[in-house]
């Protein structure tokens, strides 16, 4: 089945977030006591972004418990206007020649996406997948087709807490409680975005029914496996860990809460860690 095939491919990268005491040649194998239940996911289709949309907006300082302060977004998801195709990045408006190329799909097959931060003119400023974390580019507004995000994920790892905001009208649409990474193998802050999603096929699975890799990266794993030393949102077999500093750097969140963020998280999704 596809989900079993993408297997020794997700390992690699998000390994690193295993709770303490789990080893990693456990990633490929679906193994935990008691937990044996079958998880349905359905792999989410990627689709090339709409229309552009206007994103030169700021997003709310401060956050209300119940209902975020209502506030336009700055965010675009932006992708190649040509599907199938890399994208050139500039090292600033107006350069050139771009200072890379990043690829059509990423090293797990998922297509690209950008998150823009801002906009100016013919340009979009964009988060990048690379090292060191908080990494920034320009594109140009002619190579790639931009949507406004829907919600974005909001993490605190003081309170333990993730929550889901619409960004149209600061709706909270679920709220969890977390595990995250312990002292010695922290938990980035920063702004990311969803740049992978992952059907693992089984509820016991370290990383639960379904995982969802971001852009940011560990600061202490460079290198895990043969993959970056990515971090993600994740589901567990190991539910004694949330709320709890356990991991080796990801968020990560009971199955039933996983299963539901499958649908409120497309790629691109603004993630905010603080």
């Amino acid at each position: 089945m596809a989900a079993k095939r993408k297997l020794p491919f997700l390992a690699p990268v998000l390994a690193i977030c295993l709770p303490l005491g789990v080893v990693s040649a456990v990633a490929f194998a679906v193994t935990a006591k008691g937990a044996t239940a079958e998880a349905s996911v359905r792999r989410p289709q990627h689709t090339p972004p709409a229309a552009a949309t206007a994103v030169d907006q700021v997003v709310a300082a401060s956050l209300p418990a119940e209902v975020a302060e209502v506030a336009p977004d700055r965010h675009a998801i932006v992708a190649p206007r040509v599907p199938g195709s890399g994208l050139a990045i500039y090292p600033e408006i107006g350069a050139a020649a771009p200072s890379q190329t990043l690829p059509a799909v990423d090293e797990l097959g998922s297509p690209l996406v950008l998150l823009s931060v801002a906009s100016e003119g013919d340009w979009f400023h964009v988060l990048l997948p690379t090292r060191p974390n908080g990494s920034m580019g320009w594109v140009r507004a002619a190579d790639v087709t931009a949507t406004a995000p829907a919600n974005r994920v909001e993490v605190s790892l003081a309170a333990h807490e993730l929550r889901v905001v619409r960004i149209t009208d600061g709706a909270v649409l679920l709220t969890s409680t977390i595990g995250a990474g312990r002292p010695t193998t922290p938990t980035p802050r920063g702004e990311f975005f969803v740049r992978d999603h992952f059907p693992t096929g089984s509820m016991s699975h370290p990383y639960g029914p379904f995982a969802f890799g971001l852009s940011g990266h560990s600061d202490v794993f460079t290198r895990f496996g043969t993959g970056d030393g990515r971090i993600a949102i994740h589901g567990t077999n190991q539910p004694s860990t949330i709320g709890a500093d356990a991991s080796n750097g990801c968020v990560h969140v009971a199955n039933d809460v996983v299963l539901q963020l499958v649908d409120l998280l497309p790629l691109g999704t603004p993630v905010i860690i603080s």
